[in-house]
Formats: structure tokens, C-alpha cells, sequence
């Protein structure tokens, strides 16, 4: 799954009768079946892994449209642990401090779509409720009690797939809403792109991002993430991230 820092526009709930009643269907066991249909690198026999990450960013502010190469990163994964780490690569330990910890800041979203956590851990300290809406949909609440923040997953029924989110929380931006597109990766649902709106200080944002994938050693992987926010039709920023020279480690 994508990073859930978005969520998603769609027509307004039905209250409706629950799932778990209705269809025999429980919040666990939906979590579940979501989680069985998607394809996750790390169920694929996958022990640990180590990435280059390539990492450039639109030059906004003089206008010339080239891009400004950042420091390379290694992606870091082992199994047992929750999502991965970046750390500065080899050859690069002239940056200060201050400036390694920017940087991490803000590469280190990325980490998730690389290995993505499933549902049922994303969600395993939350509580929740499904309700039926129309036919082959249904909606997923979610709270979590140790803070503020709430979800609604659209599930489609038919290709079991989350489609639409909306998360809100009490600080800014206290709503995010946005879409998911897939591909098949051995049959199985892989995110291919995210959009997500949200608005800050009665500004209206766009963050649009799209994931290619390569196979290599039988895994897929996200080889490739473009991701442009934009203030109506503004670029604030572009990201490109380039994904190398995967060293996975399998059961």
C-alpha cells in the first residue's frame, strides 16, 4: 500500500447496516483479504534488503525545469521490522549534520512504498467498523484511541482494493483525501499511482505520484517514483527517485 498520508473524495457515506452483520464480513477478516490480494515484496520470500536511491528534485525557483541531484541514500529493510530506513551512502560524509537530517526528513516517506507496510499492520492499533454502502463497496472506518486520527477506506468488494480515502486529524491539514489506480504484478494489485488533496491555510494542493516497477531476482519492486505537488496548476515541487543496484537477501 501507498503511504496513507492521503485520503480520498468520494460521494457521501451510507450509514447502512454493518458488514460483519450483513455479509458475514468482520474488520479483521476484511483487513485480511485486502492484504491477501495485494502483491508485497516481503511476502515474496524476502529476508532483507538494501537499495540505491538516486534522488532528484525540481530546480522551482529559477524556473530552468532541470533537476538538482541530491546526495545518493541506501534504502534499508529486515524482515521483523515494521518499514525501512535511508542512511547517507558511502562517499558522501562531507555534508554536515544538519544538512544529513534535512535530507532524511524528507526522503524518509518514501520508505513505505519501497516495502510497503500491510493493512493489518498499519492499522493493528486502531479500531473500526464496516459498513455496507452500494453494491460491491463498502466502507471502512477507523479510529485510534492514543490519538486524533480517523480514516474511511472505500473498499471495492469485487477486486478487493482500497480505491478511495479520507484521513483527518486536528492539525494541519486536517483532512486529506485521495484516490488509488493499480496494476497487476503477478495477478496481484500493486498501486500505481496516488492523488491527494488537501488544503492548508485555505490553500487547495494536488500531490500526484507514480510508481514503475522492474522485476529482478523474481521480485517485483518500485524501480521509479515521480511525485509533483502542485497549488492549482503551480508546481511547488517535483521529486524523482531512482531505485538501483537491489541486493535482496531471501528465506
Amino acid at each position: 500500500m501507498p503511504r496513507l498520508k492521503i485520503s480520498f473524495v468520494f460521494a457521501p457515506l451510507l450509514v447502512g447496516i454493518l458488514i460483519s452483520s450483513a455479509w458475514g464480513l468482520s474488520l479483521d477478516s476484511v483487513l485480511l483479504k485486502l492484504d491477501q490480494n495485494y502483491y508485497y515484496p516481503q511476502k515474496q520470500g524476502l529476508k532483507s534488503l538494501s537499495v540505491r536511491v538516486q534522488w532528484e528534485q525540481l530546480d522551482v525557483v529559477s524556473g530552468s525545469g532541470k533537476f538538482l541531484r541530491n546526495p545518493d541514500f541506501n534504502f534499508i529493510w529486515k524482515g521483523g521490522s515494521q518499514l525501512g530506513r535511508f542512511e547517507l551512502a558511502e562517499g558522501q560524509e562531507h555534508f554536515s549534520e544538519d544538512r544529513v537530517q534535512e535530507l532524511s526528513l524528507h526522503i524518509s516517506p518514501f520508505s513505505e512504498p519501497i516495502i510497503p507496510l500491510t493493512l493489518q499492520q498499519k492499522f493493528s492499533s486502531f479500531a473500526g467498523k464496516v459498513h455496507a454502502t452500494k453494491k460491491n463497496k463498502f466502507v471502512v472506518g477507523l479510529t485510534q484511541v492514543s490519538s486524533d486520527q480517523e480514516y474511511k477506506l472505500l473498499v471495492d468488494a469485487k477486486e478487493w482494493v482500497v480505491r478511495k480515502l479520507r484521513f483527518k486529524q486536528s492539525r494541519s491539514p486536517q483532512y486529506i483525501e485521495g484516490e488509488f489506480s493499480y496494476l497487476k504484478l503477478e495477478g496481484k494489485p500493486a498501486i500505481s499511482e496516488t492523488r491527494t488533496r488537501f488544503e492548508v491555510d485555505e490553500g487547495e494542493y494536488l500531490e500526484v505520484t507514480r510508481y514503475t516497477y522492474r522485476k529482478s531476482k523474481g521480485i517485483w519492486w518500485v524501480h521509479r517514483i515521480d511525485q509533483t505537488l502542485k497549488q492549482d496548476d503551480h508546481i511547488l515541487q517535483r521529486y524523482v527517485i531512482k531505485l538501483s543496484d537491489f541486493k535482496p537477501v531471501l528465506l
